[in-house]
C-alpha cells in the first residue's frame, strides 16, 4: 500500500513536513512552497486536519526561558493495580509533561520538568510509593525530528 492509497499524495506529504517544520507559515505561503494556489492549499489543510492527520498546532516554549531548567526521564516499574491510580497522579501534575506507558520491566516512561533539584525530589518521592523509580537527568534535550515522508512511506507499504 503505497501513500496515494492511502490518501496522501507528494503534495500532502510537503504540506505535512512544512507545517511540522513551521506551524505558522501562512496558507499563501504554504501553497507558494508546493506548488499551489491560497485556495487549494486552504482545502488541502483542511482535508488534512478533517482526516486528523494534522492533529493540532502548538506553540514550542523554551523551558529554561520560563524557570523550568532541569528535565529529567523517570522510569517507572509497579504492579498491574496501580496503572489507573498513577495515570489519575500523573495527569494532575503539571511537571509531568508526557507519559509513556511501556512493556518490559518498567510501567511507565515520564517526561518531567522543574526548576530546581528539590521540585524534583518531590515529584520523584510522590511517585516512589508503589513501585521502584529510576530517575536519569537529561543533559541535552535535542530538536524533535519530524515525521517525513520517508518515514510515512515506510509505514504505508506495510
Amino acid at each position: 500500500m503505497d501513500t496515494i492509497e492511502r490518501g496522501l499524495d507528494p503534495t500532502d506529504l510537503s504540506i505535512i513536513e512544512i507545517l511540522q517544520q513551521d506551524g505558522r507559515i501562512s496558507v499563501s505561503e504554504l501553497g507558494r512552497r508546493v506548488g499551489l494556489s491560497q485556495p487549494a492549499a486552504s482545502e488541502r489543510l483542511k482535508r488534512l486536519e478533517e482526516r486528523g492527520v494534522i492533529a493540532g498546532y502548538r506553540a514550542m516554549v523554551d523551558p529554561a526561558a520560563v524557570g523550568l531548567g532541569m528535565m529529567a526521564v523517570i522510569r517507572l516499574r509497579t504492579t498491574h493495580e496501580h496503572i489507573r491510580p498513577y495515570l489519575k497522579q500523573f495527569s494532575e501534575m503539571p511537571e509531568i509533561i508526557e507519559v509513556l506507558r511501556l512493556t518490559g520491566e518498567d510501567c511507565f516512561l515520564l517526561k518531567v520538568l522543574v526548576p530546581t533539584p528539590s521540585d524534583l525530589e518531590t515529584i520523584v518521592d510522590s511517585i516512589a510509593r508503589h513501585g521502584a523509580v529510576t530517575t536519569s537527568l537529561v543533559l541535552r534535550n535535542e530538536p524533535i525530528k519530524v515525521i517525513g515522508r520517508d518515514l510515512i512511506r515506510k509505514a504505508a507499504a506495510r
